[in-house]
């Protein structure tokens, strides 16, 4: 049962809360706070799996809140709520909150929040992974992406085309446009996939203030990445694989969604870079040496692979469900229940089909024979992994 906390300082705005919630009470263990120095006082005597605030109260307002409990809680799920809260100011609070809804909150929106991003916590992640997650506030983009969308930025003719092919190179800012697009205070409730759609959505004005004046995208800097590692190269096959998605698939919608999935399906490698980055190290070398498959020494060491590493990142931030899962079950899609060939199970060959044998860095993969066997399409994906024209599905 998933453990609620809801924060609010007026007594009849948590009284309709608790009522209109009665539904959830076989599913969720509630408890309402009057006020953030009363909810700090709960969570000192019994943890939350999520905390979900009101922005505006007296003394120690809502982000100020969740900033205390990501500091002590980190594992803690995070979702602020605000009537009043501009773009600007809610692209401020994007680092100390995973979500972002407007208030008065649909009750269905609110639903799927808590469920989502608490749902992919895995019972046998080690806590360290837990609090990488929970302390995480953004990830790096490559040096030299960031500056040419700076640069970009700054030219009159800047336009969502010329935007968009710059972002969607790199994991960290696809990662990011698609959380601020899919939250309630920057577009509409329609799930937000692609980062073209995003960038109409939110308009190069929002693009600008969080590249230049809030720094919700950053350039990698000082972080020390573990040895052996290498962003480019890893965007570089994400970007690959991306591609590769776009040949395969027919349906336009689906093609949307694979194809962002397959640009962050390993961005969970950079989170443990960033956040572990010895384990890290120790277990991509372990795999080099042992033939063993990276994701299941990932696994056996933090009690969670790479792949929902990732995946749990993106369902925090609120990405949509179909690109979380196809994210999730890269490795192993038969665990995704779907059965056709769509978002899920191109992800899942454009990882296989990306390997680079003469970098280092890329591990191989192995296709799921049983699963594509399962959806019909074993023989084609072998024919393209032999070199055969592709063919959409």
């Amino acid at each position: 049962m998933i453990k609620v906390l809801f924060v609010d300082d007026e007594v009849d705005v948590l009284e309709g809360l608790e009522n209109r919630l009665r539904k959830y009470v076989g599913r969720w263990q509630m408890r309402f706070a009057l006020g953030a120095d009363a909810a700090i006082k709960e969570l000192r005597r019994d943890s939350a799996d999520v905390v979900v605030s009101d922005m505006r109260m007296p003394g120690m307002d809502g982000g100020q809140l969740l900033d205390w409990v990501r500091e002590r809680h980190p594992e803690t799920v995070r979702i602020l709520l605000s009537g009043q809260t501009g773009a600007d100011g809610a692209m401020k609070l994007m680092p100390v909150a995973h979500q972002l809804l407007t208030k008065p909150c649909d009750i269905e929106l609110l639903e799927r929040a808590i469920d989502c991003g608490a749902g992919l916590q895995g019972s046998r992640e080690r806590p360290e992974v837990s609090q990488v997650l929970g302390l995480l506030q953004g990830l790096p983009a490559l040096p030299r992406l960031y500056w040419d969308l700076v640069r970009e930025l700054d030219k009159p003719s800047a336009d969502s085309t010329s935007v968009s092919k710059i972002i969607e190179q790199d994991m960290a800012m696809t990662a990011r446009v698609l959380q601020m697009a899919n939250s309630a205070f920057f577009a509409s409730a329609r799930s937000v996939r692609s980062v073209r759609d995003a960038i109409t959505a939110l308009g190069l004005q929002a693009i600008r203030a969080a590249v230049l004046q809030l720094h919700l995208f950053r350039a990698m800097g000082d972080i020390a990445m573990p040895r052996g590692f290498s962003l480019e190269k890893l965007q570089t096959r994400s970007l690959h694989a991306a591609w590769l998605t776009n040949q395969m698939l027919a349906n336009p919608e689906d093609r949307k969604t694979a194809y962002s999935a397959a640009m962050l399906h390993d961005v969970g490698y950079l989170v443990l870079a960033v956040g572990l980055p010895e384990a890290s190290a120790r277990i991509r070398e372990r795999a080099r040496s042992s033939g063993e498959p990276l994701h299941k020494l990932e696994t056996e060491e933090l009690g969670c692979d790479h792949a929902q590493i990732g995946a749990r990142m993106l369902a925090l931030w609120g990405l949509p469900v179909a690109l979380v899962e196809a994210v999730a079950f890269h490795n192993e899609p038969m665990r995704s229940g779907d059965t056709r060939f769509g978002a899920t199970a191109a992800v899942h060959v454009a990882s296989v089909l990306s390997y680079d044998k003469n970098d280092p860095q890329s591990l191989p993969e192995a296709f799921d024979l049983e699963y594509l066997r399962h959806l019909g399409v074993e023989e084609t994906v072998l024919g393209w992994q032999s070199g055969q024209p592709f063919s959409r599905i």
